[in-house]
């Protein structure tokens, strides 16, 4: 029996990460002409359970998986990227922000991290964080790309 729960323990925990190709193989082609690429990843396990949706201006993109990324290209410009964490969520003592308003720059990379919070009322609650570019493709090299939603530019 405990065999069994150890199996089912295993089992629940990958079925909560990303399984798609890895960062360092799919994030090596250039960005099209005219367009941006975002990268929002989450390289903590902490919190794998949780897993809110990103956002998009508005549209939602995918889920935040443990050790996952999605990659979406997207036009040029402002975009306020989200994360649609539980209503009773509170980031009281950690970093980041849930939404957060980038500028992509045409050919370029723009990443962010989204760092599972210890909350208050419901831990667990993601934060959006934007890091450069090297942190970024060093963060992502061996993370799983996520089955995402994203328009293409």
């Amino acid at each position: 029996m405990r065999r069994c729960l150890g199996i089912f323990v295993v089992a629940a925990f990958l079925a909560g990460c990303a399984s798609g190709p890895m960062g360092g193989q799919a994030l090596t082609d250039n960005v099209k002409s005219g367009a941006a690429r975002l990268v929002v990843y989450r390289s903590s396990a902490l919190g794998f359970a949780i897993q809110p949706n990103y956002a998009v201006d508005g549209r939602v993109i995918g889920g935040s998986q443990a050790a996952g990324f999605i990659a979406c290209e997207l036009p040029p410009g402002r975009h306020e990227v989200a994360v649609n964490n539980l209503p009773l969520s509170s980031n009281l003592f950690g970093q980041g922000s849930e939404k957060v308003s980038v500028d992509l720059r045409a050919g370029s990379t723009t990443y962010l991290s989204a760092q599972p919070q210890m909350g208050i009322v419901t831990p667990g609650a993601i934060t959006l964080i934007q890091v450069t570019e090297s942190q970024g493709r060093a963060d992502t090299a061996s993370l799983h790309q996520s089955n995402g939603s994203c328009g293409k530019a």
